[in-house]
């Protein structure tokens, strides 16, 4: 028999090939019939939240590791540049953008399930500056390795990562915070 765990983690190797994921395709992949998959997701909306949700568990489990249970705020965004610089992503990762009809919705999900990890949001209009380049990095460097785009080789990896931690510690930080309508 198999367990919701199991039948995502076949949601995620249909996505990690680059093929569409629906109910028909899952039930392929997984050796189901569609109704045994509904009887696990309900529907393609369901799969879809479970799939995200399942994909955003991994990624928790990764930053709790990094992290630890009781982290604040800038280590928990330590954390997140960390893995994103580090980690290794697919297309599956990507999941959130795979179902143009969900994607609001998934969008909202991920944000809600990650926001804690993404640091903190500006207070009284003002960000600091490290903070928000060392996300943009991190942001960029999952996403070019979700999307297969080759951009940091493996001996530029390091340094980049390093770079990305002095930005959080405040190192080079030329205007301290970034205020609302600069540009």
């Amino acid at each position: 028999m198999t367990t919701r765990a199991e039948l995502l983690d076949h949601a995620i190797a249909v996505l990690r090939r680059g093929d569409v994921l629906t109910l028909d395709a899952l039930a392929a992949e997984s050796g189901l019939t569609k109704a045994g998959v509904v009887h696990h997701v309900s529907t393609k909306e369901g799969l879809m939240s479970a799939v995200v949700d399942h994909i955003i568990d991994g990624w928790e489990n990764d930053l709790h590791q990094l992290a630890g249970p009781d982290a604040d705020g800038a280590t928990r965004l330590r954390a997140y540049v960390e893995h994103a610089l580090t980690g290794a992503f697919d297309a599956s990762d990507l999941a959130v953008l795979a179902d143009p009809h969900l994607r609001e919705r998934m969008r909202t999900q991920w944000i809600t399930r990650l926001m804690p990890w993404l640091g903190t949001p500006a207070q009284s209009g003002r960000r600091p500056v490290g903070e928000l380049a060392a996300r943009l990095l991190a942001d960029g460097a999952w996403f070019n390795e979700a999307l297969g785009v080759p951009v940091l080789e493996e001996a530029e990896r390091e340094p980049v990562r390093r770079l990305a931690l002095a930005l959080l510690a405040g190192d080079g930080e030329q205007d301290g915070a970034l205020q609302e309508g600069d540009s």
